[in-house]
């Protein structure tokens, strides 16, 4: 194992000493704290150096690091291949206020490659990094609202394979918590989110595939989880879509929407299941939305048994107002396929079930919704919308028809009425 250059020979062995276990003759990795590679942890002397010579010792599975409590103020880090990174109870690793301790990558931030400071926490083309324990990872408000270039994202992970959180909590202002874009094989796992200001999103999965999202509770001040894919010609041209993601046994207490999928989906979004979850405040549980020039599809998504309200189950528009693309695709080709989403299992109690408002010229395809009980005080809107299939829904507390419809085709809405009666709020 190669050890930096160290400020004495005691020092030395100390490390030494933390990263080996030796018997009979052969070494085993072990926990290097990053005490003992200089770092303070009083919350003032920055850190930065010794954690990252502490990872750069680790990597490749020389070890795994250990945060022990205390109050760790560094800049980015960059994690490599075969790292674990390890948070004690009270350990808190702690954003520099300094822009100049993040340094400028080219990163994907809301659909399109630009500047950006590098995250707290970094991994580029590495793969088995492990990101864990019970303490607390906090990017500083002073940096995440830098714009022009982008301020750095708490976790950020570029074209990694097996990339995995696990039980700490994540803290951020004004900017993505977790981003993992172009990876493969993602975990995140009884992860705590908390989180202030706008774009301040939970986690952003972006043109992964394999992501499983597992007891994570949610409390932000943006969307809890946004599946990106890029956005317009440049969305559309890299071509990565993300797919095959699991998303179970999360408790979504407060966000702008609870998962949100897009508005940058131009890469496409599919296979995407969701069960075991609850959602409490936000615009919706779920949330579709695409616009004009955005292109891509959305398809084959799945839930099942989950506890809604007071927000409503379900939104999809294909004419998103916000976020426009300078560079979108023109024509009918321009507008979101919406096609084969199936929910079931469903107990709400809310204003209103859902809002499907498709596109004139791409309407939402293959909607299925099942097996629904629960209180609702307004009839649901369902327009451009074609092969929606309504099975066993059972709402009281509505003061008209449970559904208004306008350029729809299904079943099991018999007793829907048209748009043009929908009483106004």
């Amino acid at each position: 194992m190669n050890f930096l250059p160290l400020k004495s020979a005691p020092v030395q062995l100390a490390v030494l000493l933390a990263a080996m276990t030796i018997l009979g003759g052969h070494a085993f990795a072990a926990s290097l704290s990053v005490r003992d590679f200089g770092a303070t942890g009083d919350g003032k002397t920055s850190d930065t150096a010794a954690i990252q010579r502490a990872l750069d010792t680790a990597a490749g599975g020389g070890g795994e690091v250990l945060l022990p409590a205390g109050r760790y103020l560094t800049g980015s880090l960059l994690l490599k291949s075969g790292t674990v990174l390890r948070l004690e109870t009270n350990a808190t690793l702690f954003g520099s206020p300094r822009p100049d301790d993040y340094p400028l990558i080219r990163m994907r931030w809301e659909g399109i490659e630009t500047n950006c400071h590098r995250a707290l926490l970094a991994a580029d083309h590495a793969e088995n990094i492990t990101i864990t324990g019970a303490g607390v990872i906090e990017g500083n408000p002073a940096v995440g609202r830098l714009r022009n270039p982008r301020g750095p994202s708490v976790i950020e992970a570029d074209s990694c394979t097996d990339f995995s959180v696990t039980g700490v909590t994540l803290k951020s202002t004004r900017m993505w918590t977790l981003h993992p874009v172009y990876c493969r094989a993602v975990r995140i796992a009884g992860v705590v989110f908390e989180t202030t200001g706008a774009n301040s999103d939970g986690i952003d999965p972006d043109s992964c595939s394999g992501v499983l999202i597992d007891g994570c509770t949610f409390t932000t001040g943006d969307d809890n989880i946004a599946i990106k894919s890029g956005k317009g010609q440049e969305g559309v041209r890299i071509g990565r879509p993300c797919e095959d993601l699991t998303i179970t046994n999360c408790i979504f207490l407060k966000g702008y929407t609870s998962i949100a999928f897009g508005s940058e989906l131009s890469g496409g979004i599919r296979r995407v299941r969701i069960s075991h979850c609850t959602f409490r405040q936000g615009r919706a549980a779920l949330q579709f939305k695409s616009r004009e020039g955005r292109a891509g599809f959305l398809e084959e998504i799945t839930a099942e048994d989950l506890t809604v309200g007071p927000e409503p189950l379900l939104e999809i528009t294909g004419t998103y107002a916000y976020n426009p693309d300078p560079q979108g695709v023109p024509g009918p080709a321009g507008f979101t396929r919406f096609r084969n989403i199936r929910i079931t299992g469903v107990t709400i109690t809310a204003t209103n079930l859902l809002t499907v408002s498709g596109a004139a010229v791409q309407p939402v395809d293959g909607l299925r919704l099942a097996d629904v009980s629960g209180t609702c005080r307004r009839g649901s809107v369902l327009q451009n919308a074609t092969n929606v299939v309504f099975r066993n829904i059972h709402l009281t507390g509505l003061t008209g028809p449970m559904f208004y419809t306008n350029n729809f085709s299904g079943a099991g809405l018999d007793s829907a009425a048209p748009l043009s009666e929908r009483p106004a709020r």
